[in-house]
């Protein structure tokens, strides 16, 4: 789903699905928010992690953004902020669009989410089912074969034999690199 109707009018037509065909897909979560702290525009991986399909900034960031675009007017440079919930930490790394705009750049990383989260974080990014994610996740985590098996309540010869299928289908052949796939998509270690 684009915003295009909340970016600036300023913007041709042409320019915009540009900017849309570049943006939309991008594994980084971008969200360009006016100087009201409202998100004129949300690509779909912002979208993914704020849970929201509106395009909207859910209400617990209100105060996150509007301090942010207060640090970057009046650094006049890039902010890099955590933001927290219950169930997820985010890097926020905020800058202005350009000189003389109100508009700022959010980039959003989760740094830390429930199980939940990263599964669909590496399903979306990797094309995988959600119980490869939830695998791949568990993996990532450090967790050995026995605690994966505990923790998805099957033998520890499924879960061997789910890795091995998991490996063919993210083009590893090891553990190690499966685990760096992960990291890459999710932007750091557990």
């Amino acid at each position: 789903m684009l915003h295009s109707r909340r970016l600036p009018s300023s913007i041709s037509t042409n320019a915009r699905e540009f900017l849309f065909s570049i943006l939309e897909d991008t594994e980084i979560a971008l969200v360009v928010v006016n100087a009201e702290a409202e998100a004129l525009y949300m690509n779909s991986s912002a979208r993914s992690i704020f849970q929201s399909d509106a395009g909207f900034l859910p209400a617990w960031t209100d105060e996150h953004v509007k301090a942010i675009i207060e640090k970057v007017h009046t650094a006049d440079n890039q902010i890099v902020e955590r933001w927290s919930t219950s169930d997820v930490t985010l890097r926020v790394r905020a800058r202005p669009h350009s000189p003389g705009t109100a508009l700022v750049v959010l980039e959003v990383r989760v740094v830390h989410a429930g199980t939940r989260q990263v599964a669909e974080n590496l399903a979306r990014s990797l094309r995988l089912s959600i119980s490869d994610a939830r695998l791949l996740g568990l993996l990532w985590r450090g967790m050995s074969n026995e605690e994966i098996a505990g923790n998805l309540n099957v033998r520890v010869g499924t879960v061997k034999s789910r890795l091995f299928r998991l490996y063919q289908r993210l083009g590893v052949k090891r553990r190690p690199a499966a685990v760096l796939r992960a990291a890459e998509v999710l932007g750091t270690a557990p």
